[in-house]
C-alpha cells in the first residue's frame, strides 16, 4: 500500500527541494488515478448493479478518509452493499489507514482502482459526509464513522485545551498568516482562562502558530503520539478548541462538540453541525483588538 510522506507540505515557506517534493507528491497521486474516473451521476447505478463500491480516496490527510469512512457500514446495513478500499488509495501514514480502515469491520482491501469524487452534483450540501451519503441515497447523520473506542485521560478530564495543529492544506487556509495567528491568540486570551496546548510528539514541522501560544499564554502542554491518543484527549476534554484538522472531524466522529477556529470560507465542506466555527477572518470584533501587535 502506497504511503505517501507529505511532511514538506506543511512548512511555511517552500525551498526549492520541498517545491520539487510537492511536484512529485502529485504526480505520483495522479498515476493512481483511474484512467477512466466514473462520474457521480453514475456510481450509484453501477454499486446497485454490482453490490460492491471500491473507494479510492485520493488525499492522504486523516480528514480526508473520514469524509468516506461513514459509507460502508450505511451501505452495508441499508442496502446489502460490499465496500472495499482501493490500495491505490493515498495515505500520509499507515497510522491513518489502521485508524480509519483498520478497525472498520464494513471494508475489506482490494489492489483494483476504484471511484473516488469525480464530477460532484452540485455543492448544495454543508459537508462532504452528507454529499456522499446522498449520492448513494443512504440515511445518516452526515458525520464521520471511526470504531476506536476513546478512553479518559486522568490529565485532561475536565479540562480545556488547544489544538493548533493543521495538515498540508494549512497554508491555503490561511493558518501561517500572521494576521490569523493574532486573531487566534487573542481569541484565547478573551474567551479561556488556562488550558492544555496540544503538541505532537511525531510532528518534524515547525508550527509557527504553536510557537506563538507558548510563548504568549505560557500553557502547560500534553503531547500526543498517535491518533488513538488524539481520540483520547478529545474525548477526555471539557472544551475542544481546533482548526480545520483531523480533530475537528474526529470530534464529529465522536459526536463530542469541538470550536473550530477557522477562515469558513476556505474549507466549507467540513463544518461538522455537531461542531461550532468560529471565523477569525470575517468577524469584524476583533479588528480593534488587532491594534495592538503580538510579539
Amino acid at each position: 500500500m502506497p504511503i505517501l510522506s507529505e511532511q514538506y507540505k506543511m512548512r511555511p515557506r517552500h525551498n526549492r527541494f520541498s517545491k520539487i517534493i510537492r511536484e512529485y507528491y502529485k504526480i505520483r497521486v495522479n498515476l493512481t488515478k483511474p484512467k477512466n474516473p466514473i462520474p457521480d451521476n453514475k456510481i450509484l447505478e453501477k454499486v446497485d448493479r454490482d453490490k460492491q463500491l471500491i473507494i479510492q480516496v485520493p488525499f492522504g490527510g486523516l480528514g480526508d478518509h473520514l469524509t468516506y469512512s461513514s459509507l460502508p457500514e450505511l451501505l452495508w446495513e441499508q442496502k446489502g452493499i460490499k465496500t472495499f478500499i482501493s490500495n491505490k488509495s493515498v495515505f500520509r501514514s499507515k497510522a491513518i489507514c489502521d485508524f480509519v480502515w483498520g478497525l472498520n469491520l464494513y471494508v475489506t482491501f482490494t489492489d483494483e482502482k476504484g471511484w473516488f469524487t469525480y464530477k460532484p452534483l452540485g455543492n448544495n450540501y454543508p459537508t462532504l459526509d452528507g454529499y456522499f451519503q446522498k449520492l448513494f441515497d443512504l440515511s445518516g447523520n452526515e458525520c464521520p464513522k471511526v470504531y476506536y473506542k476513546p478512553r479518559i485521560i486522568e490529565q485532561i478530564r475536565g479540562k480545556d485545551i488547544v489544538d493548533p495543529s493543521f495538515g498540508p492544506s494549512g497554508k491555503a487556509n490561511g493558518y501561517y498568516e500572521k494576521d490569523f495567528h493574532k486573531r487566534f491568540v487573542e481569541y484565547l486570551k478573551n474567551n479561556i482562562n488556562e488550558f492544555i496546548l496540544i503538541t505532537y510528539h511525531h510532528s518534524k514541522t515547525k508550527n509557527p502558530l504553536e510557537e506563538l501560544i507558548k510563548r504568549t499564554s505560557n500553557p502547560n502542554c500534553y503531547s500526543i503520539f498517535t491518533i488513538e491518543e488524539l481520540a483520547d484527549v478529545l474525548f477526555s476534554a471539557q472544551k475542544r478548541y481546533v482548526l480545520y484538522s483531523g480533530a475537528a472531524s474526529i470530534s464529529a466522529a465522536l459526536r463530542i462538540p469541538s470550536i473550530v477556529l477557522c477562515n469558513k470560507k476556505a474549507v466549507p465542506n467540513f463544518q461538522y453541525k455537531v461542531n461550532e466555527h468560529i471565523d477569525l477572518i470575517e468577524d469584524k470584533k476583533y479588528d480593534s483588538e488587532l491594534a495592538a501587535s503580538i510579539c
